[in-house]
């Protein structure tokens, strides 16, 4: 027994090297492995599973002077003790943190926490497949007997950006993954209807998703020292973000306008031509007749009449406010009958 759920367990690590052509979210059906939603809705064990940051559940609001500053994200549990062995879990957030890393081992500082002192814990994995704006991380248990506690199951240290901004929101998401060799789990060491009917209530309910459970919003006090988190997409678990409004952008518009005025040249004796004309120049006089008017010019004194000016603008420009666009990941779920 204690091999099977291993393996079974073990061998979801493998889903974090499939190419993401062949790795997919699952798609809902009407029925999932012969349950129906009215069954999952009545499933004995409902765990809900959640994400807090720095103790703070859902998530947490930093200021700008935090930039670089480590931070604590837990992954946590209730309504599972000791109902559950072999899990499976993909951790998104947000491509701009970074899972710092132990000085010595090089290995992620992505720990099991007390709820899974009494399981086996799989080494954390980066997933190559996360979506666009995302990266990923895969953790997995495995056990002989149902020994996994409510609580914190996971714990990730994340480096905030130097670069923060005012009104940055960094979303954090648990995703179920499943392709035609692995899937994500949380069920017993049985693999029986009341673990698969737990399974399935976990990753249709007891995460936020774009089908079952989209529903997710920020804590209302955060929502004041972030305006932003009040947009953000219904099915993330989590969030990490920065106290303030974006700062707006400025677009100057700058007006050009150029004047060319007529040109005469007058030479005794010659003929000068310009672009204003033709001008003739004789004993008596110069006349100059051409597109700016006529000058003429006698011993009396000179008479002009001068050409309008020619006014060219260039550039048109308009301020543009743009906000950030979440990537709207959706979780889903499907079961389907395993090999032990």
């Amino acid at each position: 027994m204690k091999n099977t759920s291993l393996k079974r367990a073990f061998s979801a690590l493998a889903i974090t090297a499939v190419a993401a052509s062949a790795s997919s979210m699952a798609a809902f059906a009407d029925e999932y492995n012969g349950f129906t939603m009215d069954q999952i809705n009545g499933s004995a064990i409902k765990p809900q599973v959640s994400i807090s940051v720095d103790g703070n559940d859902k998530g947490a609001v930093y200021t700008t002077a935090d930039a670089g500053k480590t931070v604590k994200v837990s992954l946590k549990v209730e309504g599972a003790d000791m109902k559950y062995a072999s899990t499976g879990f993909h951790i998104y957030y947000d491509e701009k943190l970074t899972i710092t890393q132990n000085e010595k081992t090089k290995k992620l500082n992505v720990k099991a926490g007390d709820a899974l002192e009494s399981l086996s814990a799989g080494v954390p994995e980066e997933d190559p497949t996360a979506p666009a704006g995302f990266k990923g991380v895969f953790v997995a248990t495995a056990g002989s007997e149902n020994l996994g506690f409510d609580g914190e199951m996971w714990t990730i240290e994340f480096q905030l950006p130097a670069d923060i901004k005012a009104g940055d929101v960094f979303p954090i998401d648990i995703m179920y993954k499943s392709n035609k060799n692995a899937e994500d789990l949380f069920v017993n060491v049985e693999v029986n209807q009341e673990g698969n009917l737990m399974q399935a209530y976990t990753f249709t309910k007891g995460i936020y998703n774009a089908k079952e459970n989209n529903t997710f919003a920020a804590n209302a006090a955060d929502v004041t020292k972030c305006a932003a988190l009040g947009s953000i997409d219904k099915s993330y678990d989590g969030y990490i973000a920065i106290e303030g409004a974006p700062e707006e952008t400025t677009t100057t518009t700058t007006t050009t306008t150029t004047t060319t005025a007529p040109a005469t040249t007058t030479t005794a004796g010659n003929t000068t031509t310009t672009k204003a004309g033709t001008t003739t120049t004789a004993k008596g006089g110069t006349t100059t007749t051409g597109k700016g008017g006529t000058t003429t010019t006698g011993k009396g004194g000179t008479t002009t009449a001068k050409k309008d000016p020619k006014t060219g603008v260039s550039g048109t420009g308009a301020a543009l406010a743009v906000a950030g666009l979440a990537v709207a990941v959706g979780t889903a779920f499907v079961l389907r009958k395993k090999e032990d």
